[in-house]
C-alpha cells in the first residue's frame, strides 16, 4: 500500500499538469449570425461582429467543460459552458460552431446535390485563403455534363463564407462536414484529401466532347 501511495503522489503533479495543459479552439457563432467567437490556441479569443473586435484571454476547464474569460474591454459573459454537442451555452444564448481557416486549409470539399456537384480546394497563402471551385451541372436529357471551374479568395464573416462577393450561409459544422446555403439551395459538402476530384456520374459525357 506504501508502495501505491507513493506512486500516486509522484503521479499526481503530472496528471494536474496534463489537465491544465487542454486546450480549446475553434470559431463559434451566435444567434444573431454576425458575431463570432474564435478561440485561438495561445489562449486569446477573439468576438467579431463586423468591424468591431474585442480581444479577451480564455482558460478552458476540461474537468467542469467551461470556458473562464476575462478582457479590459466589456464582455457579453465571463463563463461559457462545453455542451456534449460540441455547441457553446452562454446563459441563454447558445453559440453553434463555425468553419474556421484551421480547418478549411489544404483540403477539398465535395457536395452533391440534385443535378449539382460542388468542389472547392482550399489553400492558405500569402494572398489569403485561395480556393478552387469546380462546379459539375449534369443534364439527364442527353447524359451530358458542364464543368465550370473559378478560383477566388475565401473569406469569414460571422455565418457567411465568401467566394470574393458570393455568400453562402454555413451551419451544421462538423470536423469532416458543413452545410453551404444561397437563397433556397443547400448542400452537405464533405472534407476530403487535397486535391479529390468529383467522381463523374457514370454513363454522363462531357458536353465539350459531343
Amino acid at each position: 500500500m506504501k508502495r501505491f501511495t507513493f506512486i500516486f503522489a509522484l503521479m499526481m503533479p503530472l496528471l494536474l499538469t496534463a489537465c491544465g495543459n487542454d486546450t480549446f479552439q475553434g470559431r463559434y457563432i451566435a444567434p444573431d449570425g454576425t458575431t463570432s467567437y474564435e478561440f485561438l490556441p495561445d489562449n486569446r479569443l477573439l468576438i467579431v461582429n463586423q468591424d468591431e473586435v474585442t480581444e479577451a484571454r480564455y482558460q478552458y476547464d476540461a474537468g467542469e467543460s467551461t470556458l473562464d474569460l476575462s478582457s479590459d474591454q466589456a464582455l457579453p459573459a465571463e463563463t461559457l459552458t462545453v455542451m456534449e454537442n460540441g455547441d457553446l451555452k452562454m446563459g441563454a444564448v447558445t453559440l453553434k460552431r463555425g468553419v474556421d481557416y484551421t480547418m478549411l486549409a489544404d483540403s477539398t470539399w465535395i457536395g452533391h446535390q440534385g443535378e449539382f456537384s460542388f468542389a472547392l480546394t482550399f489553400t492558405q497563402s500569402d494572398k489569403g485563403m485561395e480556393t478552387r471551385s469546380r462546379l459539375i451541372t449534369y443534364y439527364s436529357e442527353d447524359l451530358s455534363y458542364d464543368a465550370q471551374p473559378d478560383d477566388s479568395i475565401t473569406r469569414l464573416t460571422g455565418n457567411k463564407l465568401l467566394l470574393d462577393q458570393t455568400p453562402y450561409a454555413v451551419s451544421d459544422v462538423t470536423d469532416s462536414s458543413m452545410k453551404l446555403s444561397i437563397g433556397n439551395n443547400s448542400m452537405i459538402l464533405e472534407k476530403h484529401p487535397k486535391g479529390t476530384e468529383i467522381e463523374i456520374r457514370e454513363g454522363y459525357t462531357n458536353s465539350d466532347d459531343l
